[in-house]
């Protein structure tokens, strides 16, 4: 469970108000999950893979399904 969700939440919004809808975004296993809950037509690829699961990985978040 994320620790600060509304802090979480301002960083999407954040990350996503200049109207674009693919980003590279920095997340944790955890931030990753929490997206595909919140945002379930989201759609993610890692772009590249870590061998340490406590460390951040980057994705391409897809929210173009939303509109």
């Amino acid at each position: 469970m994320l620790s600060d969700k509304e802090a979480f939440d301002e960083f999407l919004l954040e990350s996503f108000k200049d109207g674009r809808s693919v980003r590279e975004l920095r997340l944790s296993e955890e931030e990753a999950n929490y997206i595909k809950v919140k945002i379930p037509k989201a759609k993610f690829r890692k772009i590249a893979e870590c061998c340490n699961a406590s460390v951040k990985e980057w994705y391409e978040v897809d929210t173009r399904g939303m509109k």
